[in-house]
């Protein structure tokens, strides 16, 4: 016998119902349904059943954010929407082209190699080959770290601005995770201009004891960083000797895939 579990949408009066939030929602609804790409605000006061004043202050605040866009007396989803469907089909193409140069790199130097990019004020994973020896460095895809004590968290700060650095660094600290970690912005501002001369970034048992890890960003055409790829390993097999051949290894593999993503 099998048991089905079939969820059931939240009753409108229950408390964990938003009332302006689902207002907000049936508004984009509209837009959603109907073949206009502008309504006025009396076409979505009539189909959604609200007020004028209830609708035009929603409208307003979702313009404020970009979702969306009022030109004379009428109203169009905003560009926040493009954006959207853009960073998904950049985040499934960017897995699709890095995926074979991962594979390639953990490979050739039996290490585990990492696909992570900026999310806020930390490093996310969105992808992981783990190495196939026993002892190994491993992350959880989707899992998290630090940006100031991270090869690949310090290679993508070296390409953005150094004033979001400092705000990055204020607001979300800069904890010491070993004795090796950086842990002012003075001595991080002199390791990103490095980064920045060599093209990657190395963390030499600053996450965690032990461990040596060395990463390289993609950059888009403005020289923004769109993602980084790093090579991690135990130091007692994995260290400065190896820096040379995987440097050279990842500056290759970052730049191919930045030419099949169409960046110039």
């Amino acid at each position: 016998m099998r048991c089905i579990i079939v969820w059931v949408p939240g009753n409108k009066s229950d408390i964990y119902y938003i009332e302006v939030l689902g207002k907000a929602l049936d508004i984009l609804d509209v837009f959603a349904r109907t073949a206009k790409p502008q309504l006025t605000l009396q076409d979505i006061s009539v189909d959604t059943q609200l007020n004028k004043n209830t609708v035009f202050r929603i409208l307003y605040t979702l313009a404020e954010h970009g979702y969306i866009t009022k030109e004379n007396q009428s109203y169009r989803l905003g560009h926040k929407f493009a954006d959207l469907g853009s960073t998904r089909l950049q985040r499934r193409d960017l897995l699709t082209v890095a995926g074979p140069y991962l594979d390639a790199l953990r490979d050739q130097f039996g290490e585990t190699v990492n696909l992570g990019v900026l999310d806020g004020g930390c490093i996310r994973y969105v992808d992981v080959r783990e190495s196939r020896e026993r002892l190994r460095l491993a992350e959880r895809i989707g899992g998290s770290d630090a940006l100031h004590s991270t090869a690949l968290g310090k290679a993508q700060m070296a390409f953005i601005p150094p004033d979001e650095v400092r705000r990055l660094m204020k607001e979300w600290g800069m904890k010491k995770c070993t004795e090796h970690t950086i842990t002012t912005v003075s001595a991080l501002k002199v390791e990103l201009d490095r980064i920045r001369e060599v093209g990657y970034a190395v963390d030499r048992e600053e996450s965690m004891p032990d461990a040596f890890c060395v990463a390289a960003p993609i950059l888009d055409s403005s020289l923004a960083p769109v993602a980084a790829i790093s090579i991690a390993g135990p130091n007692t097999r994995f260290s400065e000797a190896n820096l040379p051949a995987v440097s050279a290894a990842l500056l290759k593999a970052v730049s191919e895939i930045r030419q099949k993503l169409g960046y110039q």
